[in-house]
């Protein structure tokens, strides 16, 4: 059987695929044969063989062995592939005569272009770490912005300030009647507060919205899901406890009162 690597490269979150022009014509990540080697030297030896690259860090081995049969001048083989993930922090291709050309290429332009299935399992593999590193990455940064407090609040009747994650945050603050009680302007400066809320309820309410404007474009955080979630827990340390218990109904009823329904058995906040 022949042992053989693969080097699927990444760089700004695109991947490197080659166009091969000897033997046969088509599109690959980095490939060759293992040496008298270990597999991470062997495909460093690869990278820099096919691309000229040096500037390469080994991220990880992915987790898939792939057996395939395939015809080569020897006639009939059996050959075995294992892939490594590598990042790539500079430097420019230089291709080998195996190759014509090349692209830096999203996973979905990747899995269009691959000839062979064999690299696309590989191409899914690398995602997935991708994918998997970057939700926990986002984790971490909503537990991060979670635990961080608003140091300094004030609010004239019209413009609504703080200060939060090291920025001092200023927003006009505009009383209409929006349906999830507050809300904000994606280009404007602005956050919004519902006409039905009372008085003793509008400052926290504009607080969350602030903290959550800010995360969300700051940090590319989902509205709805990640950047409430940070907000709603800033809000409640800034509250504390028992404040919070009260605030919730102030919500809830308000809530109610602007969209004419009942909450239901699910608190709204």
């Amino acid at each position: 059987m022949r042992k053989m690597i693969a080097a699927v490269i990444c760089r700004d979150g695109k991947f490197l695929v080659l166009r091969r022009k000897l033997r046969w014509k088509g599109w690959e990540f980095v490939k060759g044969k293992i040496e008298k080697e270990g597999l991470r030297h062997a495909a460093l030896r690869e990278v820099r063989e096919e691309t000229g690259l040096k500037k390469i860090h080994i991220v990880c081995k992915l987790p898939i062995e792939v057996i395939y049969h395939h015809k080569d001048m020897k006639g009939h083989t059996v050959s075995a592939l294992k892939a490594f993930l590598a990042e790539c922090h500079g430097g420019s291709v230089r291709l080998s005569r195996e190759h014509s050309s090349f692209r830096w290429v999203t996973v979905e332009q990747a899995e269009k272009l691959l000839t062979f299935d064999t690299h696309k399992i590989f191409l899914r593999a690398a995602a997935e770490h991708f994918a998997k590193k970057n939700r926990e990455e986002k984790r971490r940064l909503i537990e991060k912005l979670s635990r961080k407090h608003v140091r300094f609040l004030k609010y004239d009747g019209k413009w609504i300030s703080l200060k939060y994650d090291n920025r001092r945050l200023r927003c006009l603050a505009v009383r209409r009647s929006v349906k999830d009680i507050g809300d904000w302007s994606k280009r404007k400066n602005v956050v919004y507060y519902d006409r039905n809320l009372p008085g003793h309820g509008v400052l926290a309410i504009l607080l969350h919205e602030v903290v959550e404007k800010y995360v969300a474009q700051q940090y590319a955080l989902d509205v709805d899901k990640e950047a409430h979630k940070v907000a709603q827990a800033v809000e409640k340390e800034w509250l504390a406890d028992k404040e919070w218990i009260v605030q919730a109904k102030i919500v809830s009823r308000a809530w109610v009162k602007t969209n004419h329904r009942k909450v239901g058995k699910a608190r709204f906040y």
